[in-house]
């Protein structure tokens, strides 16, 4: 894939983790993931809530893209990473309106 692409990828990624409305799913479910010996700090809860959906972003949007370079015969990088990207915008739609919202351009 090409290198230049990453970095669109990472950024909806990251827009995603940090408005998407499931960032509470995995703020609320912090008992099962966020370990018992550290201090449970809101703050640094909601952080690393908005990373992990990030990662799990990329993950799942990076599956068709491995899926079409492993299997097409010729699979060019820039289709892998076109591919990639829309996979993340795609998974980022939900995010969308608490964007909007964060910019002032929605009630």
């Amino acid at each position: 894939m090409d290198r230049n692409m990453l970095v669109p990828v990472m950024a909806v990624a990251i827009v995603n983790g940090i408005f998407s409305p499931w960032v509470l799913v995995v703020f609320v479910l912090y008992p099962v993931w966020f370990p018992s010996w550290a201090p449970a700090y809101s703050q640094i809860v909601y952080m690393l809530s908005a990373l992990i959906l990030s990662t799990l972003t990329i993950m799942l949007a990076g599956a068709p893209a491995a899926l079409y370079e492993r299997l097409s015969p010729a699979a060019r990088p820039g289709g892998v990473g076109l591919i990639w990207l829309a996979g993340v915008v795609l998974l980022t739609l939900p995010a969308v309106p608490n964007v909007l919202r964060a910019l002032g351009l929605s009630a």
